[in-house]
């Protein structure tokens, strides 16, 4: 079993996660993690997070948290750095988030969206217990996990 840990981004590590980089297909499907480092800080209600390893290997970056345009709780950003994908860490990441959210006791849904043609982050949100929802007017696909029945 894969397991990691959310660390902040600091002005330590936000260097090293703008370093982080996907395969050339997959950037399309994800903002930049310099513009999600920076984007962050105008919503003190997200979370920007480092995924780190047990070892303390930064393999991925995350931005969640209470969306200050819908009140919902939704993860913005996950992204694995293409020499760590295929090996749970994204899985990992994504229980880890969805623990937290489930700690608050105050958060009932956690939110997210995704491009069509991205598989693999259907694949792995549909197996987490993600339900689809409907598309945004960017036509992203929008799901949704219910924490009540899954805690």
């Amino acid at each position: 079993m894969t397991i990691v840990h959310l660390a902040p981004v600091t002005s330590e590590n936000w260097q090293a996660c703008c370093e982080l980089s996907l395969p050339a297909e997959q950037q399309a499907f994800v903002a930049s993690n310099l513009y999600s480092i920076a984007e962050a800080q105008f919503y003190p209600t997200m979370h920007v997070r480092a995924i780190m390893t047990q070892a303390d290997t930064l393999v991925g970056l995350a931005v969640y948290g209470l969306s200050p345009n819908t009140d919902q709780y939704r993860v913005a950003r996950l992204m694995i750095d293409q020499a760590f994908q295929g090996q749970g860490y994204g899985r990992a990441a994504m229980q880890a988030i969805l623990a937290e959210a489930a700690a608050l006791g105050t958060i009932d849904q956690v939110w997210l969206s995704y491009r069509e043609h991205n598989h693999a982050a259907r694949y792995l949100y549909q197996s987490l217990g993600f339900q689809e929802q409907s598309c945004d007017a960017n036509g992203r696909i929008v799901a949704m996990y219910p924490l009540a029945t899954h805690d």
